[in-house]
């Protein structure tokens, strides 16, 4: 299969950059100041749609400085939508990473892309010879275009292996970073769903928010991904132990499980010894919903939908519980707008009320116990 040819005059204005993920071209500079005095090393990369591969940041510069026509590799069978995900090639020495988190964001979109790519192709080697269009991401590099540099996003395109074995997640990571880095896209992706979750208890929420938001500057993943997984673990179990649909057996277990969590000294030690736990009381639960039988457990108890409301309402204290100590209530007081202080105001108010009132009734619940004992 033909891999393309070379058009040395290709008008800029045609071009389509379509969609990219990269955020933030950088800086152009030193990019800028080659180009003008070497001209372009490398032609950019299009599809016959004129929809552009690589070369991005190549193409600014060009249009910056005025021109109105470009070298073009041109790459027959490549889909459009593929063609606006794959990576960004920019000179060997010029060129800029993606950050973490848009490389995930680029990494997850080219592994569905691949999956429905290999598939295809594996239906179509089924009833017949593959066909250029179906073989659209398997392009080699452009002429001129080095496939050296330190591995970044901005490499040529890859030409992924043609195993049939071949995983799309390493497809995709190869895509993304140069190398089989899907563990890290992966843990990064995981960070973003966690962060993104309404499931997700709210400080759990935070912790994904925050190491997505501090891995973005440097990198560095897997100890962020760590902490916030046995931040994520360690809530679920708080939350077995506490909630008010699991049988008193759960609990208890849970309770167990969470102390030996928290009495781990490394975070690593404390994440193994969750995972275990999660999982034998996965299989507790289990156990309990199949001994309990189509009644369940919540029938044998004539006070349970007292007591579902009431541990419902605690499960609910407890994860907001010391919010008092968190927050600065001369910034609120100073810089809450209206809307907020009035929520904050009626929190506390009817709060207020309602411990008022279920003083009262403890209080007449005691005096009616005493008289009948």
């Amino acid at each position: 299969m033909s891999r393309g040819h070379l058009v040395m005059e290709h008008a800029i204005d045609q071009i389509r950059e379509g969609h990219s993920y990269r955020r933030d071209l950088g800086d152009l500079e030193e990019l800028t100041e080659s180009v003008r005095r070497f001209g372009l090393l490398s032609p950019i990369v299009i599809t016959t749609g004129n929809v552009l591969i690589s070369g991005n940041r190549r193409l600014a510069v060009l249009r910056s400085l005025g021109h109105r026509t470009v070298p073009v590799w041109i790459v027959p069978g490549v889909s459009d939508k593929l063609s606006m995900v794959v990576a960004i090639q920019d000179e060997n020495t010029l060129h800029k990473m993606l950050a973490p988190l848009e490389q995930a964001e680029l990494y997850a979109e080219l592994k569905e892309l691949y999956a429905e790519e290999n598939a295809r192709k594996q239906e179509a080697t089924q009833f017949g010879a593959t066909t250029p269009s179906e073989s659209a991401h398997n392009f080699g590099p452009a002429p001129g275009d080095s496939g050296g540099g330190n591995g970044g996003v901005d490499s040529t395109p890859p030409q992924p292996a043609r195993g049939e074995g071949q995983k799309t997640r390493v497809q995709a990571a190869k895509a993304v970073t140069g190398r089989d880095s899907h563990g890290m896209l992966d843990q990064v992706v995981e960070l973003k769903q966690i962060a993104a979750s309404e499931a997700e208890h709210p400080e759990v929420r935070q912790a994904a928010a925050e190491a997505l938001l501090e891995l973005n500057t440097d990198g560095k993943v897997n100890g962020r991904f760590l902490r916030v997984k046995l931040l994520q673990q360690i809530h679920t179990l708080r939350r077995w132990a506490t909630h008010p649909d699991e049988p008193d057996g759960i609990r208890a277990a849970a309770a167990s499980e969470l102390a030996l969590v928290e009495a781990q000294e490394h975070p690593k030690d404390a994440l193994t010894e969750a995972t275990r736990a999660i999982g034998r009381l996965t299989q507790l639960r289990a156990d309990a919903a199949v001994a309990a039988g189509p009644a369940g457990w919540k029938d044998a108890d004539p006070l349970l939908r007292e007591k579902h409301a009431i541990r419902k309402l605690v499960d609910l204290l407890r994860r907001e519980h010391g919010w008092w100590d968190r927050y600065d209530p001369t910034d609120f007081g100073t810089y809450a707008d209206q809307e907020q202080w009035e929520l904050v105001e009626t929190y506390i108010t009817e709060a207020s009320r309602f411990v008022e009132r279920a003083r009262a009734a403890r209080e007449k619940h005691e005096e009616g116990s005493d008289a009948d004992g």
